[in-house]
């Protein structure tokens, strides 16, 4: 068990060292002149490991998207009696607050929106986000005789006000601020939509 253990953290850890080698070589060369072959040498790997963990370059680009999303699935799946909305805020301030120490290097939805291969599957994060909330609002709301229609405004406000922030403030270079603003954002759902 130990050794499964062992062998899982080493892979997360090789994961993310291809990944974080791949998104500073996006942002310095961009991500159409960067070749898999560069992301390999700058992340000591051999090509074929990369592509064991990462078979496209979106991949590269959404790798944390992408964990970030199975984490909140998850936690959805064991919140017991743990309000969605709560569940929500912890998940988004843990990984506003990641964002904040990597800094410009977090800042991947530049690449997300200009590259074809890598919008769209951002956005199907997105959208599951918006699903797994929804889902979830809806069974805590399940006695309010509105709680489909609260429930999939409230998801759309959450992740997309989520999203809108961070824009912003990559824009503006404020990586320092996102969970400030996250926070409002939570609040702003949580008093104006749910009310409370």
């Amino acid at each position: 068990m130990n050794d499964v253990g062992l062998r899982a953290r080493k892979m997360a850890r090789t994961r993310d060292q291809i990944a974080d080698a791949a998104l500073k070589l996006f942002s310095e060369r961009g991500y159409e002149a960067t070749t898999l072959e560069e992301v390999a040498e700058r992340a000591d790997v051999h090509k074929r490991t990369l592509l064991r963990y990462f078979p496209t370059k979106a991949h590269l680009v959404l790798h944390r998207q992408y964990a970030a999303l199975e984490e909140f699935r998850d936690l959805m799946a064991a919140r017991g009696a743990k309000p969605t909305l709560d569940v929500w805020q912890d998940h988004v301030i843990h990984h506003a607050r990641q964002v904040m120490q990597r800094g410009a290097y977090a800042d991947m939805r530049q690449i997300a929106g200009s590259e074809p291969a890598v919008g769209p599957a951002y956005l199907a994060i997105q959208e599951s986000y918006q699903i797994l909330i929804a889902a979830g609002l809806e069974a805590d709301f399940r006695d309010r005789p509105d709680a489909q229609i609260v429930s999939k405004v409230a998801a759309a406000a959450l992740v997309g006000g989520n999203y809108a922030v961070a824009q912003m403030l990559f824009a503006q270079g404020a990586y320092a601020d996102l969970e400030t603003t996250e926070r409002k954002v939570l609040r702003m759902v949580r008093e104006g939509l749910l009310g409370g």
